[in-house]
């Protein structure tokens, strides 16, 4: 399970509060929750990228395969422009673990991990701790359960922003 002590001590904190967060991930929030209506979680289906094409270039969506939680595995469906450029390569149709080195994907996988148990938003902000030769950098980022079917999560949506 995701706690605070599994990521690299000083470059991680959990934002317990929307409030807290940049304009940008309170944005992406607000457009979730409208997505969701009386339902717990939304579908991918009911995101129409143009409501925020100004966030697009900062968002990503993530496939969680299988839902079995033993075999589960992230696999990134759409990274924007300005995280591709931040990572220095494009995620996209990659697994976590294809893309970065061991520790930091095992604490990218723990954080979908709590999103998917929890079926509920994580908003944390820190050093770029998933990125090496790029700890210098500072992220703000939401992390959004969806479901096909209101129950079981089987993708996730987010914003980082890499500053």
């Amino acid at each position: 399970m995701f706690m605070d002590r599994d990521i690299i001590p000083g470059t991680y904190r959990r934002i317990t509060a929307i409030t807290e967060c940049r304009t940008e991930i309170q944005e992406l929030h607000a457009v979730w929750q409208r997505m969701r209506g009386a339902r717990e979680l939304p579908a991918r289906r009911d995101f129409d990228p143009v409501e925020v094409p100004w966030l697009l270039s900062r968002m990503f969506l993530v496939d969680v395969l299988p839902t079995d939680v033993a075999a589960r595995r992230y696999r990134v469906r759409l990274e924007g422009t300005e995280l591709v450029a931040s990572h220095g390569r494009d995620w996209t149709g990659r697994f976590l673990h294809e893309v970065n080195e061991l520790a930091a994907a095992d604490r990218l996988v723990a954080a979908a991990d709590y999103v998917v148990a929890r079926r509920a938003p994580l908003m944390s902000a820190g050093q770029l701790y998933w990125l090496a030769d790029k700890r210098y950098y500072h992220y703000e980022s939401i992390v959004l359960p969806l479901a096909v079917d209101d129950r079981v999560v089987n993708m996730l949506m987010g914003i980082t922003i890499v500053f």
